[in-house]
C-alpha cells in the first residue's frame, strides 16, 4: 500500500464547540492506484483531501504513507513529504500570473534545491508530457483554461511525486477542455502515477478505476470499475 488511513477523525473548534468533520475513515490505496472520492459539499472530502496532501493533521487516527506514519510529523517534516511525495493540481489552477509556463513548472524544483539549468530541462520535458511543448514561453494570459490547467499538472510532476492529488481538476474548465484532462490523467496512470482526485461530478469520477463515497465525514460506499472511461 502507498498509503493508509487507519481510524481517522478530524473535528474543528467552532464558537467553543467541537464540530465533527471526518468519523473514522478508514482508506488503503495501492501504488499505480486511480482513485475518485466522491461527495457533495460539506460532506468531508476537502478535509479527507487536506489530510492526505499533508496540509492538515487529524485529530485522531494514523495516516501511513509508504509505511511511514506521517501523522506523527513534525511541520519541517511534513513540507519535505509535500514536496517530494505529493504533487497537487487545483480547481483554480494556482499558476503564477507574471511567470511563464516553464518557470511555473520549474518553482517546486527550486524549492528542492536544483540547480537553473537542471530545473529548466526538467520543467521543459514535463511540459512536452503534458502537450505543451511550444507553450513554455507563455504567460498564464496568453494559455486557455485547459492549457493552463496543464501547466498545472506538469508543475506537480517535476518532482516525480508518489501521489498525484487533484482537487476538482475539471472544475474551472469547459468540458472539451475537461475531457482532454481526464485523458491526460489516464495516460499518467497508465504510465504508473497513483492519483486521487476529489470530485463531485461523477461523470468526472467515472474516469477513475475505484470510487469511494464520503457524506457527512463517513465513507458510504465504494465501487470498483471494469476499466477506465473512455
Amino acid at each position: 500500500m502507498i498509503l493508509e488511513l487507519r481510524h481517522i477523525y478530524k473535528d474543528y473548534i467552532q464558537d467553543k464547540l467541537i464540530v465533527p468533520v471526518l468519523k473514522d475513515i478508514n482508506l488503503s490505496v495501492s501504488e499505480g492506484e486511480y482513485l475518485a472520492i466522491m461527495g457533495p459539499s460539506g460532506s468531508g472530502k476537502t478535509t479527507m483531501m487536506n489530510l492526505i496532501g499533508c496540509l492538515d493533521r487529524p485529530t485522531k487516527g494514523d495516516y501511513l504513507l509508504e509505511g511511514e506514519d506521517v501523522s506523527k510529523y513534525k511541520d519541517r517534516e511534513l513540507s519535505d513529504v509535500r514536496l517530494h511525495s505529493i504533487g497537487f493540481v487545483f480547481q483554480n489552477f494556482n499558476l503564477l500570473p507574471r511567470q511563464s509556463a516553464l518557470d511555473n513548472v520549474a518553482l517546486p524544483l527550486s524549492y528542492a534545491g536544483v540547480g537553473v539549468q537542471e530545473r529548466k530541462r526538467i520543467a521543459k520535458e514535463a511540459l512536452e508530457r503534458v502537450g505543451l511543448g511550444e507553450r513554455i514561453h507563455f504567460m498564464p494570459n496568453q494559455l486557455s483554461g485547459g492549457q493552463k490547467q496543464r501547466v498545472s499538472i506538469a508543475r506537480a510532476l517535476v518532482n516525480k511525486p508518489k501521489i498525484l492529488l487533484a482537487d476538482e481538476p475539471t472544475g474551472a474548465l469547459d468540458s472539451k477542455s475537461g475531457q482532454a484532462v481526464m485523458e491526460l490523467f489516464q495516460q499518467l496512470n497508465e504510465d504508473g502515477v497513483t492519483i486521487i482526485m476529489i470530485t463531485h461530478n461523477e461523470e468526472i469520477a467515472e474516469f477513475a478505476k475505484r470510487i469511494i463515497y464520503i457524506f457527512d465525514g463517513e465513507i458510504t460506499k465504494e465501487r470498483r470499475l471494469e476499466g477506465n472511461k473512455e
